[in-house]
């Protein structure tokens, strides 16, 4: 069993990163309360609908900015306390409140995302046994418009009936892969999380940023792994 973390160049870079983007949030952050309170409102502003638009407009434009300080910040956070852990059962990737783990048949591929240099972004493609439909399902039709006004309105209807299962399999498949990001003892992950953690909303294609330790050893790693499958 082998573990990968952040390299410590790339703890230096995101502790850089977080220090600047909690300074920016708290001064933007501070500035919008300010506005929004009026307390630097004149009498001689412009007002619309009871709102003083020389205020209202850069409370709005500095709460968005705090926003973004935060999500960007949360995400780097997150990326920071990622491990990878690689063992002769398969691949698990651990953040700050949730896992996933994944058998090696279940791995497909690796997907490099940003060009051809050597610290690209990889995407690992993973496909389970929820994501292929059942060999015993038919494959619906397509009705394209050019010919939809000749056919009668059964036709149609059984169209429109055949795209709505289809998005309802869909949709079933998408919940199944999804519980397979768990809370690290085991029970399923809350939904108001799932909102915290963009890779628990697609965990079929996990991503290996350059920031993680002998990636290159890693990615080897894989591939020897999918040699074998």
């Amino acid at each position: 069993m082998k573990t990968y973390r952040v390299t410590n160049l790339g703890r230096f870079r995101a502790a850089i990163l977080l220090t600047t983007l909690a300074v920016l949030g708290l001064y933007a952050g501070r500035k919008a309360w300010g506005l929004w309170r009026g307390l630097t409102t004149k009498p001689y502003d412009a007002f619309l609908f009871n709102l003083d638009l020389n205020t209202t407009v850069p409370a709005a434009l500095l709460t968005l900015i705090a926003l973004a300080c935060f999500a960007v910040g949360w995400y780097l956070l997150v990326e920071l306390l990622t491990v990878v852990t690689l063992s002769d059962g398969g691949l698990q990737v651990r953040a700050p409140g949730y896992r996933l783990f994944y058998r090696w048949p279940e791995i497909t591929a690796l997907d490099v995302v940003n060009g051809p240099v050597e610290d690209a972004t990889v995407c690992l493609r993973v496909e389970t046994d929820v994501t292929t439909a059942p060999a015993s399902a038919p494959a619906e039709p397509e009705i394209h418009d050019e010919i939809a006004p000749f056919l009668s309105e059964a036709d149609l209807r059984e169209d429109k009936a055949a795209r709505s299962r289809a998005r309802a399999v869909r949709r079933r498949q998408l919940a199944l892969l999804q519980s397979r990001a768990i809370l690290p003892d085991g029970r399923p992950l809350p939904a108001w999380m799932r909102l915290l953690y963009p890779q628990t909303r697609h965990p079929d294609r996990l991503l290996f940023y350059p920031a993680l330790e002998n990636r290159t050893l890693l990615l080897a790693e894989i591939e020897g792994h999918l040699a074998k499958v």
